[in-house]
């Protein structure tokens, strides 16, 4: 019986102990690593399965800003959201972790406070000398960032991606950039997002920059972006920066709709891409 049965048909006093010996087990096995995120090389843009929590997140490109994985809090509200909207399977967990994102870390605001700012004010109000300030900024964590609407693709990323591996999904946490193309205007920026493993391809799925859902024009709920990889396209994609264009969607009335001359495109391992929609793509390094 995996995780997910596991959750679904236990008791309620239960639960809590599955789930806790479900995250040491991961964390035992996992694969070691000290930091990922925009770090100035390219080592580590990639980290397949749970990520330990002693790891600490770059969250930005520039200045030493990162926080650890050890907040485990979400992974035992995922197990009572399983069961509160009866997650039967991989398909429904990978496409309901969105609605949870949104709920754990709340929806971003416009305007918000920079995850900076919160993690400083968390560190001046808990300590009195500049020691005790600098000592504090380590111990922050990505729990500190629940509820503030602040939370962008490196903390969403990251937490799909121990949901992900906890409950047995072949998942990637990936650190690159995307692109999205309308008409003749071109945005690029830096990105992170998950590669999941199906049953006989891949998917890149972006919980940061979802497609949204409209019944009888109104918008009804949020889906995470999927972007199918054949096997040979994620071998290329994940080990050679290859770039990966995809059309734009979203669902009018339960029906996928593609988005006329609206693409988003994908990399991994650089920060940055040029992208000609009547050209092939490339990239900066």
């Amino acid at each position: 019986m995996d995780l997910l049965e596991k959750v679904r048909n236990c008791n309620n006093d239960e639960l809590e102990g599955i789930i806790r010996d479900a995250i040491n087990d991961k964390n035992e096995n996992s694969n070691k690593i000290e930091k990922l995120g925009f770090l100035n090389n390219k080592t580590n843009y990639k980290f397949f399965g749970f990520i330990p929590l002693d790891t600490r997140i770059k969250y930005s490109s520039m200045g030493v800003e990162d926080y650890s994985m050890k907040t485990t809090d979400f992974l035992y509200e995922f197990g009572d959201f399983i069961r509160k909207y009866d997650v039967s399977n991989k398909a429904m967990l990978i496409h309901s972790l969105e609605t949870f994102i949104n709920k754990y870390f709340g929806i971003v605001k416009s305007s918000r406070d920079e995850r900076s700012s919160i993690f400083n004010d968390i560190a001046w109000k808990s300590t009195k000398t500049d020691d005790e300030y600098f000592e504090a900024l380590e111990n922050n964590q990505i729990g500190d960032l629940k509820g503030c609407g602040v939370a962008l693709c490196t903390e969403r990323s990251a937490v799909a991606q121990q949901i992900l591996s906890l409950y047995g999904v072949e998942s990637y946490y990936s650190i690159g950039s995307i692109l999205q193309s309308n008409n003749d205007n071109d945005h690029s920026q830096a990105h992170c997002f998950n590669i999941v493993k199906r049953k006989n391809d891949y998917a890149i799925v972006d919980y940061s920059m979802p497609v949204t859902s409209y019944k009888k024009g109104h918008v009804s709920a949020y889906y995470p972006f999927v972007g199918t990889l054949t096997n040979e396209e994620f071998e290329e994609f994940i080990n050679h920066q290859s770039v990966k264009t995809f059309d734009e969607y979203n669902f009018l009335d339960g029906e996928k709709n593609k988005i006329d001359n609206k693409k988003r495109c994908y990399v991994v391992g650089t920060f940055d891409i040029k992208k000609d929609i009547n050209k092939d793509s490339t990239f900066n390094k």
